[in-house]
């Protein structure tokens, strides 16, 4: 083995900004002033001064505007002060000890970044989406963002009402270039009934490069609009190439009414936990990375279901179009075939499901035990679902969550105590 050489010296970079203020008017008697603190040295090692210009216009005006000559990180906050004004700091004795024109004279903003990219990142690694629906034809939102100046979240609203939150499905797709990107997805806890404790719902982070101009498609849900089992266990998350299923995360089982905690829901390749209490659910079985069997399998009473490998959907499959087998460079449709003219025409595989199991992703078992009415201990949903409880003293089942083996897993948990499932996409 050879031996490791003596490390070079280190070198240091100074960044001295020049500040500008245009628009400053000194008849209305505003004065703002910018604080810029870099929070690191840019390029230009071997002691090389690096002077960045900062102009700041509008201070006279709603819109204050930062604008550098550099690509630059930094962190900024305004001071904005009047000449005439006096603050209400007071003493003990209620006398003033701050007035106008002392150092501490002012209103301060919070910090804020101030993030200058170039030209060049300023057109790469946009991420285009659309918001569509399974049962809706007249249901699209859509938009793009800049991955190099912020993430892209998605999430259910665990407030929402509308029964056809089901069918909601976030699309994405980059328009011009393949992407790299890290995603975090988590799937809807069970419900937490009387006060006990609700089965948490898993949480896969993994990598992988999106292709250009194809279709991704994340599948979330809520765990009581509508609920995927009786008994309120949490919904799982899924995430599709096309029709391929490439991630699935698993949702937390619902507790009993007089005890008994919901079982936890797994992230990719983790079986579900069994619910508390003497008569709890079973959590949904693990599966091994890519070995996910096609057909689905409806929820029977209390036993959960399966979620299929690729996605079948009801006009596709009218269609003789096979699950996993690609549609083509194609506008969305809905399950019944009508198609969402305003949403993108890319490359698409994946296919809209109309029935009350939405695509078997409904797959908690259900828990026929109620009290007041009101049914609990309902199993999760996920790749496996998990079993719903047999008694009002125990918890459901948490769900299993799956990988095809395409993704770069970096790590899984059960850590979403939420009712809403959500995703994040971040810049790899």
């Amino acid at each position: 083995m050879a031996n490791a050489g003596a490390g070079s010296g280190g070198e240091s970079a100074y960044n001295s900004n020049v500040v500008t203020l245009t628009g400053q008017n000194s008849a209305t008697g505003i004065d703002p002033s910018i604080e810029v603190t870099y929070t690191s040295a840019e390029e230009g090692a071997g002691g090389q001064t690096i002077t960045t210009n900062i102009t700041v216009s509008g201070a006279t005006t709603p819109n204050l505007k930062l604008s550098a000559d550099r690509v630059s990180t930094s962190e900024v906050k305004c001071k904005i002060s009047h000449p005439n004004s006096v603050l209400n700091k007071a003493d003990a004795d209620g006398s003033t000890i701050l007035s106008a024109g002392t150092l501490d004279s002012g209103l301060v903003t919070k910090t804020a970044d101030f993030e200058v990219i170039s030209a060049t990142n300023k057109s790469i690694s946009i991420l285009n989406f659309e918001l569509v629906n399974d049962k809706k034809s007249d249901s699209h939102i859509s938009g793009s963002q800049n991955l190099f100046l912020n993430d892209v979240n998605f999430q259910t609203d665990d407030d929402d009402t509308d029964p056809n939150v089901s069918g909601t499905t976030f699309v994405m797709y980059p328009p011009d270039e393949n992407i790299a990107v890290k995603i975090t997805m988590g799937a809807s806890a069970g419900f937490g009934h009387n006060g006990n404790t609700r089965g948490r719902g898993g949480v896969t982070v993994f990598t992988y490069t999106l292709q250009k101009n194809t279709e991704y498609v994340f599948k979330l849900g809520t765990t009581v609009s509508p609920p995927t089992s009786l008994g309120y266990g949490g919904a799982g998350a899924f995430f599709y190439e096309k029709g391929r299923l490439l991630v699935a995360c698993g949702g937390g089982g619902a507790s009993g009414w007089y005890g008994g905690a919901g079982g936890n829901g797994g992230g990719a390749g983790i079986a579900g936990s069994p619910g508390g209490g003497s008569s709890g659910g079973s959590g949904g079985q693990s599966v091994s990375a890519g070995q996910l069997t096609s057909e689905g399998v409806v929820p029977t009473g209390g036993a959960g279901g399966k979620v299929e490998s690729c996605t079948t959907g009801d006009y596709w499959l009218g269609q003789g179009i096979s699950p996993c087998v690609d549609v083509g460079n194609v506008k969305f449709r809905t399950f019944d075939g009508n198609e969402v003219s305003s949403s993108a025409t890319i490359q698409r595989g994946y296919k809209g499901d109309g029935g009350p199991e939405n695509g078997f992703r409904f797959n908690g078992g259900s828990s026929f035990n109620q009290v007041n009415g009101t049914y609990v201990g309902g199993g999760g949903a996920g790749a496996y679902g998990g079993n719903g409880a047999a008694s009002t003293n125990s918890g459901g089942g948490g769900a299993s969550g799956y990988t095809n083996g395409s993704v770069n897993i970096i790590s899984t948990s059960s850590e979403n105590n939420s009712y809403s499932g959500f995703a994040q996409i971040e810049l790899l």
